[in-house]
Parts: C-alpha cells; structure tokens; sequence
C-alpha cells in the first residue's frame, strides 16, 4: 500500500489497508508436559505516511475504527501511523488462542517483524494499553515512547453488553447474535457526549461483529483478558509513558487509571475534563496534539517534564 497516501475519509474494511501473517508460539502445559503450540493468522491494518512509525493498537471490541479522528493527524506531523486490527477482532483472522493480554503482546511481537519494524511508538487505548505494556515490558529495545489511553483490563464498570459476554449463556447467545443496539447502547456508555455516537459511528463499530469470529473473541477476551501479569511488570517498563483519561470515564476511572501511572518509572499523566472512556475520539485535537509533542520531545525534556508523582496536566 502507498504509505504516502493520506485519509479524505475513514473506513475500515476487509478491501481497505494491508494483510500481514503472523506467527507465534504460545507454551501450554499437557500431561506430558510443558508443549509450545504453533499459530498463523492473518492481521489486517492500515500503514500510512513516512517517518517514525507508531503502531495504533484498540481495545477489546473494537477495531482500528477507533483510531479514524488521529491517523491521518500522525501523518500530518510527519509520522508514518500503522493502525492494526487485533486478531480476533475487526477484519483480521480468528486463531485458536485464549486472547489473552500476554497472547497479543507475542502477536505484536510477530507483526513488527513481518512489516520488518524493528522497532516503533505505540498508542493504545484501553485494553490496547495493557498490551502495549506486556509487550514493552518484555520487548523495551522495540518499544519507543508509549501514548495509552485509559489503560486496563475488564472490571465492573464495564457495560452490561460486555460483561453478559464471560458467562456461560451470555457467551452461547452472543456468539449467535449482537445486535446494532447494544453496540451503540455500549459506545454511549463510554462517551461523556453522547451526541457523537450517531449512525456513521455505530455502524464503523458493528459492521465486524456481523462475524460470528468476532463476536466469539469478545466472549473470549471479557473471560480471559486480564491484566493481573502485566501489573506485575509495570516496575519494569523503559518507555517513557504518556497516560490520558477522561474525568468522566465510567470505565476505567482515575483510581484505575493511576494505579498504572504511579507505578510505570518514567509515566506523565494528562487529565482531559468533560470527557468519556474513548478520549481519543471525544477530544481528538487535544489527544493529537499532545501526543505529537511528547512524541517529538527529546528524551531529555521528557524527563524534565517529570514523573506521574512530580507532574499532573490538566485540561
């Protein structure tokens, strides 16, 4: 694809972007044994631009949709953004697998090396977020600097629609059908102003769970996804981490979402006001901007702007 080209109007779509083949390796015990388990599948995503690559990673149930108001602004800037659909969801194959944080961390790993990246930034957003750190953790000479979005795993305060998905009936019946209202009912839930989510953003949203592999991976990710392990590495994380929330963010809130900046050695938290869980959708220019500043900064004035403990930025 002609990474030059720049977005008149965001789509995403199997006849839209590029298809990688991932490989990876995932050890699994048996009676015999620990056993390592061979997985190949495709992985849809959209590579636009030159220059410094940041690779955009969404969260569960979602697709690259969610990155359609701050691609083309990376590019804008000079960065090339490579936006990915997690396997499992959006347009890329279905493995196998148990979708768990640490499973997409080694996919991540094996779609670097099939685009020949070795190295890039990463924006994450939610559940993205906590891939994106399982993955710098274990992989800190290919991760940059990280820009997350309310990171965290599933909890409580996730909606209705999601959490029904881990239970034994909830699972059978959503494999089977879900409708364009819950997803909608669901966006609403994780925007302060719900106006934006109209027709155009429901449908960018529940056009890939008209696949039943979708809506099986949602079921699996709300009983499986967890971020109990990549808690355990934050200690370790040597990007430099910039973390945006929103103050009305009824998914992850401010407790959940400081337990991760107060721990991550060299994080910057910014607090956006009137603003949901998808803040990079509900506030895209101040997200973008931002972004592209920490992203640009030398190394050097990042440490200067301080850690999550010394610094807190407030919009």
């Amino acid at each position: 694809m002609n990474r030059r080209y720049l977005l008149k109007s965001f789509r995403n779509g199997k006849d839209v972007g590029s298809y990688a083949t991932v490989r990876f390796e995932i050890v699994g015990e048996t009676e015999l044994g620990k056993e390592k388990i061979k997985f190949e599948t495709d992985m849809h995503y959209l590579d636009i631009g030159e220059g410094e690559p940041v690779l955009f990673i969404h969260g569960i149930g979602q697709s690259l949709y969610t990155w359609r108001k701050n691609v083309d602004f990376f590019v804008r800037n000079g960065f090339r953004a490579i936006a990915v659909d997690l396997p499992g969801f959006g347009y890329s194959g279905h493995p196998n697998i148990y979708y768990t944080a640490e499973e997409y961390a080694l996919i991540i790993e094996s779609f670097l090396d099939s685009v020949n990246l070795k190295r890039a930034h990463i924006a994450a957003c939610s559940g993205g977020g906590v891939i994106a750190l399982c993955f710098a953790a274990a992989n800190p000479k290919r991760a940059d600097k990280l820009v997350l979005v309310s990171p965290g795993g599933p909890n409580a305060n996730y909606p209705f629609s999601m959490k029904i998905t881990s239970t034994w009936l909830g699972g059978a019946v959503s494999k089977l059908y879900i409708g364009e209202s819950a997803v909608r009912n669901t966006l609403q839930k994780m925007f302060f102003d719900v106006t934006l989510v109209d027709g155009e953003v429901t449908e960018g949203y529940y056009a890939p769970f008209r696949n039943k592999g979708v809506r099986e991976t949602l079921s699996m990710c709300m009983t499986h996804f967890d971020d109990t392990y990549t808690r355990s590495l934050l200690k370790e994380i040597k990007s430099a981490t910039l973390i945006f929330y929103g103050t009305d963010d009824k998914i992850h809130n401010e407790k959940t979402v400081c337990s991760y900046a107060s721990v991550i050695p060299d994080a910057k938290i910014i607090r956006i006001r009137n603003c949901g869980h998808l803040l990079h959708e509900e506030k895209p220019l101040k997200f973008n901007e931002e972004s592209i500043k920490f992203l640009r900064a030398s190394q050097s004035a990042v440490n200067i702007i301080g850690s999550y403990r010394r610094s807190q930025v407030e919009y």
